[in-house]
């Protein structure tokens, strides 16, 4: 029989193991549908300037996140959601620099450095951001599709998926399956084959959230319209996107903004409009 202490003790216990069970999962709701961004705060001489605040807003959903550098000028901002932000760095004896247009797509890290100017009176030095043209920061094999390329590039189904083909590596893991001599019906899959992988083997999240079925396939999730744009990690990517003997594809729908603003769609599909049998 226990005695109250110790029945005290077990359900103490148990409540903190059930409170980190949900930060945990909290935690890992948003893995791989965020970016970063990371710098160096220098001076003129190029000294390390610590202490430096930096702080990185979003004008079209006024989310803002401050940070400052630490002892080696040196900060990073994490769980950012994919969007165009401003970063901008203020420190007392300097000009204030602002940094625009730095744009933050899904798992990927931007990096943003600032070389403080000197000034003794109010200033504000301005920066055009431009999208890096090679990401540095990490060594994993990835493509990013935009939202503007799921809505402009023609597609025979309303599966946004089947754009990762443009990729390179990547193939159709169902007409592999269908070349091979099987002799039970196959099960469902993601339809997409990296490296020659089994088409079963991918990971798909939607938001941080897996959409995977039982079988290896992907689970009906959200509209073609409703998606702002989607990774591929092919291969070697980092083990916070785990779990995958093939790819790692995050999904990221779109999120509203300070402003109203809506669309609309008309699919139609119309035998009458096919062009007639030559034969």
């Amino acid at each position: 029989m226990l005695t109250p202490l110790q029945s005290f003790t077990r359900s103490t216990a148990a409540t903190v193991v059930l409170l980190l069970s949900f930060v945990a999962a909290a935690i890992a709701q948003g893995v791989g549908a965020s970016g970063d961004i990371r710098g160096t705060a220098t001076d003129p001489t190029g000294a390390l300037v610590p202490n430096v605040k930096i702080t990185v807003a979003d004008k079209q959903t006024g989310l803002q996140r401050v940070v400052t550098t630490d002892a080696t000028g040196q900060y990073h901002v994490t769980a950012l959601p994919p969007a165009t932000y401003e970063v901008s760095a203020q420190l007392a004896g300097f000009a204030n620099t602002l940094t625009t247009g730095v744009v933050v797509p899904i798992g990927q890290t931007v990096v943003v450095d600032f070389e403080l100017k000197v000034s003794t009176v109010a200033m504000d030095v301005v920066v055009t951001g431009a999208p890096p043209v090679i990401e540095t920061e990490r060594g994993s094999q990835a493509d990013t599709v935009e939202g503007r390329n799921i809505s402009a590039l023609p597609i025979s189904r309303r599966d946004y998926l089947s754009f990762s083909l443009l990729m390179p590596g990547v193939s159709n893991s169902n007409t592999i399956a269908s070349n091979a001599d099987f002799r039970v019906q196959q099960a469902p899959q993601s339809g997409l084959s990296m490296y020659g992988s089994n088409g079963r083997g991918n990971n798909v999240t939607v938001d941080g959230g897996e959409a995977n079925d039982d079988a290896g396939g992907v689970r009906l999730n959200v509209s073609q319209d409703a998606v702002d744009q989607f990774q591929i990690n092919r291969s070697n990517y980092s083990a916070e996107l785990g779990g995958a003997s093939g790819a790692s594809i995050n999904i990221v729908t779109k999120s509203g903004t300070n402003n109203w603003h809506g669309g609309a769609f008309l699919f139609v599909r119309n035998d009458a409009m096919d062009a007639r049998n030559p034969f």
